[in-house]
């Protein structure tokens, strides 16, 4: 007889089978889970290549990745096609979450490449590494790697690379396991052939053959490091490996990726988390040092009460009650009805501040949305000035009973960013601004 062909994986029960009688319900049935089950596949293939694109403007798109090289890519939103240019790329967001393997070993690149393997060879200086995210087994030159766990880590692991980090030994460094992983140190010396069975190492002048299953992570002599291109972007897969991008090609369902430090990797749509195009073209203000904040409050303080002055000094990335940011979109007596956004970056000033910041290099915009605390926005209201050097580049009222302001200015080649929060017409009640989003980009 010819073997049956299994059912659709989803499956029946046996009691379900046993439960059909007639074979017109069979048939019903049957098709039932199979139509479940193509339903399925073709959802969980939709939210493989199902993207949210943030753009330098502000805008976001969400739809389906058809294409991605090295100077665009375009999206298949619910409008239609949407094409963007790489320089105007921010962030681009998958649905899925990253569950790193805590048996996952890891290696990593100079180029700051972070990436999941299953195994790792070395022969003349060169190693040969093989795992899900390599396009068969990929070569790559000994000096162009920092780091290879051999073992999956534990804190004795962990910490001991830490310390060769620090202590920064001469050489290649192994690090060994001791008492079955409840310990570990290392040794510094110069790795030869790494074989499965064995690493060639020469330790004060003599070749010691360290069996494999000894060792837990190699850690690579940095010597004289080679030119390497600059990334484009930075990804982060679902196993929680990060990948610098030089350049990035998609070919159907997989994704060329080619590192500065010279790999080629080829991903699933399904093993990707995030790609971050920020770097050299965002900087926000609560990430950068203030050159001068002042704060004056309404009332005087006490030359010898350093603790209060510090009360009224801004707040980076969350409001002055410790809560997320927040801006207050549309108002409502009922509070169910109100729509209120939070944001995970921005500065919360209260009246009277002061504060200037540098422009970082080749930063040309500077953008944030502008609105009083929703928890004070019955009360708060404040003029708020915004200057590129000594030239006012924006300076209005904000009243918490207004939608927020949203602001984007032309720095116009300035070097500094003045930025003051004043008193409004209420005093200084409930004077806490929002500047959400408050960021610097090319």
């Amino acid at each position: 007889m010819q073997p049956v062909n299994p059912a659709p994986p989803m499956c029946l029960t046996l009691r379900q089978l046993a439960l059909i009688k007639a074979p017109r319900r069979r048939v019903a049935l049957l098709l039932h889970a199979g139509l479940a089950w193509l339903l399925a596949t073709a959802s969980s293939e939709a939210l493989a290549s199902s993207a949210l694109v943030a753009t330098l403007d502000g805008r976001t798109l969400e739809g389906e990745l058809t294409a991605w090289n090295r100077d665009q890519l375009t999206l298949q939103t619910a409008a239609g096609p949407e094409t963007v240019s790489a320089a105007d790329l921010l962030d681009i967001r998958w649905p899925r979450d990253v569950a790193a393997d805590p048996a996952s070993r890891f290696v990593e690149f100079i180029d700051g490449t972070r990436i999941a393997y299953d195994n790792i060879a070395i022969a003349e200086r060169t190693a040969t590494l093989t795992g899900p995210h390599f396009d068969g087994p990929g070569s790559i030159a000994q000096q162009r790697l920092r780091l290879a766990e051999l073992q999956g880590d534990s804190p004795a692991v962990v910490a001991a690379i830490e310390n060769a980090r620090k202590n920064r030994p001469p050489g290649d460094v192994l690090i060994i396991r001791k008492r079955d992983g409840e310990a570990a140190d290392y040794i510094a010396g110069v790795l030869g052939d790494l074989t499965a069975e064995q690493a060639a190492f020469q330790w004060e002048g003599e070749q010691v053959p360290v069996k494999r299953d000894k060792i837990a992570a190699i850690l690579f002599h940095q010597g004289q490091q080679p030119a390497l291109a600059d990334a484009a972007a930075e990804l982060t897969l679902a196993d929680g490996s990060r990948i610098a991008v030089r350049e990035a090609r998609l070919d159907g369902e997989r994704l060329a990726v080619k590192t500065p430090a010279g790999v080629t990797l080829r991903l699933g749509l399904e093993d990707l988390h995030r790609a971050n195009f920020s770097e050299g073209k965002i900087a926000y203000l609560s990430d950068l040092e203030p050159e001068l904040v002042v704060w004056t409050p309404r009332i005087g303080l006490p030359p010898d009460a350093p603790s209060i002055a510090r009360f009224g000094e801004p707040r980076r990335d969350q409001s002055f009650s410790g809560s997320p940011l927040a801006l207050l979109w549309k108002d409502d007596p009922a509070r169910s009805r109100r729509e209120v956004r939070t944001y995970s970056k921005g500065l919360a000033l209260r009246s009277r501040t002061e504060a200037t910041y540098r422009v970082p290099e080749g930063m040309r915009v500077f953008s944030a949305a502008a609105s009083i605390d929703p928890d004070a926005a019955s009360q708060g209201h404040v003029l708020l000035q915004i200057r590129g050097d000594d030239r006012v580049l924006w300076e209005e009222a904000i009243a918490g009973s207004q939608p927020p302001r949203e602001i984007k200015l032309d720095l116009a080649g300035a070097r500094r960013l003045h930025v003051l929060v004043d008193y409004g017409d209420n005093l200084d009640f409930g004077d806490r601004l929002h500047l959400a989003e408050a960021r610097f980009t090319k």
